[in-house]
């Protein structure tokens, strides 16, 4: 039960549901389309509490301030801001968010393309680690944490 390993086997969990949900024809099947929707949600979740725990163990002294969270309603911090903020990124890349103006989408369009492609980074590096050699962080990966961290901070702070 080291993290990298939990961290492994999450990943791998949020590939298959994509993989799954690009092969399928959502015309064709919207309800299967839905459940998969629903496992890539909860697959991203449990994703990004572990790497949540990875943070915490790893950098816990570069981890980005988030006093800015008291802004948000406390039912949101509850039900996983991560999350939804990840959910938010993907939506404003893809173009389909609907509830932000052209001006602020222009704005956030940038920093989410960083943090979704900081993300990526992140889930690569890990799972290199989990293989090679799962019980260390060396400086390679503690440095994609801390830009990771300090990404989605930003990103949660200008949402």
């Amino acid at each position: 039960p080291r993290l990298l390993s939990q961290f492994f086997f999450a990943d791998e969990r949020v590939t298959r549901v994509v993989a799954e949900i690009n092969g399928l024809d959502a015309q064709l099947d919207p309800q299967q389309y839905l459940v998969l929707l629903n496992q890539l949600h909860l697959s991203q979740a449990h994703l990004l509490a572990i790497l949540e725990r990875i943070m915490e163990e790893c950098i816990p002294t570069q981890r980005h301030s988030r006093d800015y969270l008291v802004k948000f309603p406390e039912e949101l911090l509850v039900d996983n801001l991560g999350n939804h903020m990840l959910f938010a990124a993907e939506c404003l890349l893809a173009g389909t968010f609907l509830e932000v103006e052209e001006a602020d989408g222009a704005q956030l369009r940038p920093q989410a393309r960083n943090l979704l492609c900081s993300l990526e980074l992140v889930r690569t590096v890990l799972r290199e680690q989990s293989l090679s050699h799962p019980g260390s962080y060396p400086e390679p990966v503690r440095a994609v944490l801390v830009q990771f961290d300090r990404l989605f901070a930003e990103f949660e702070l200008r949402w």
